[in-house]
């Protein structure tokens, strides 16, 4: 199973690691603004919309740092397959080489095999289901959105609140997305206008998603955030992932996003397993 690393938190942990996450350094602070700061953030869409069409697939290798209300646990190598937007897989390694369970889901269903009980979870491709199974709460292809280094968003946004911040040399958009009640604001660098931080808000106005990119490499173009941290305050969790490598456009199989499994494997619906609680880990971890 994943190593653990830590062990139980007192409440004044958690609440110091949440507000730890707002510490997080802006690299981009100390250098220069840009010439001509932009007026409308429509460069910024059509920026993210040309990384989307030119990033096809990535194939990468990260570690995995989960933090729960009550411990944190790390998955030292997670490969990670992403394809076109429209698939994921996630596959976790044991420190010999053993598989530890294998994820794959589109838009609409996801599937968990566990190789160390022999059995095979399916169903929606929901948050809900993701959090019953790896301790996430995101949908599958949202979190494929996050992982590619891009905003949670499948439809970018066009109006919104679009301004400079001269003291963290960013920008900052502000705003809806067509047909969801959530506010969203996105924090993008002034150079290559890629974003450096997500949050979203739900229609009552809590805070319900964090995400913060760091660590940038540049890809035929574009850059990609090597490291990830995904928090989500209402549900006690933060994830981070780093990638130790990662390619684009490599090549990906369509076999590789179809379920495979021994005969005789047990095949259990996900929506049987006990909801999630926010203390409790996925036995994953």
């Amino acid at each position: 199973m994943a190593r653990l690393v830590c062990g139980a938190l007192s409440l004044g942990t958690l609440l110091l690691w949440l507000a730890g996450c707002h510490s997080i350094p802006n690299p981009w602070q100390e250098l220069p603004p840009p010439p001509t700061p932009l007026s409308s953030a429509a460069p910024v869409w059509e920026h993210l919309a040309a990384r989307r069409q030119a990033l096809d697939n990535l194939k990468g290798l990260a570690q995995v740092r989960l933090r729960g209300s009550v411990r944190d646990a790390t998955l030292d190598d997670a490969v990670v397959v992403l394809q076109g937007f429209e698939a994921i897989r996630l596959e976790g390694i044991g420190p010999v080489g053993q598989p530890l369970f294998l994820l794959i889901a589109d838009s609409h269903q996801l599937s968990f095999y566990d190789p160390q009980e022999g059995r095979l979870l399916t169903g929606a491709a929901s948050a809900e289901n993701l959090l019953r199974l790896f301790g996430i709460a995101l949908a599958p292809m949202t979190l494929q959105y996050v992982l590619m280094g891009d905003v949670p968003l499948a439809t970018l946004p066009s109006a919104g609140a679009f301004t400079y911040r001269r003291r963290e040399n960013l920008y900052l958009w502000q705003g809806q997305a067509p047909s969801q009640p959530q506010l969203y604001r996105i924090w993008f660098e002034p150079y290559d206008l890629h974003p450096v931080r997500f949050e979203m808000e739900d229609a009552g106005g809590q805070l319900v998603l964090e995400v913060w990119y760091e660590e940038f490499q540049r890809f035929n173009g574009f850059m990609m955030p090597y490291r990830i941290t995904l928090v989500q305050p209402t549900v006690g969790r933060r994830v981070v992932w780093q990638y130790k490598e990662a390619q684009f456009n490599a090549g990906v199989a369509p076999a590789l996003f179809r379920m495979r499994v021994p005969v005789g494997t047990t095949r259990v619906a996900i929506e049987e397993l006990p909801k999630p609680e926010g203390d409790r880990l996925p036995s994953i971890w």
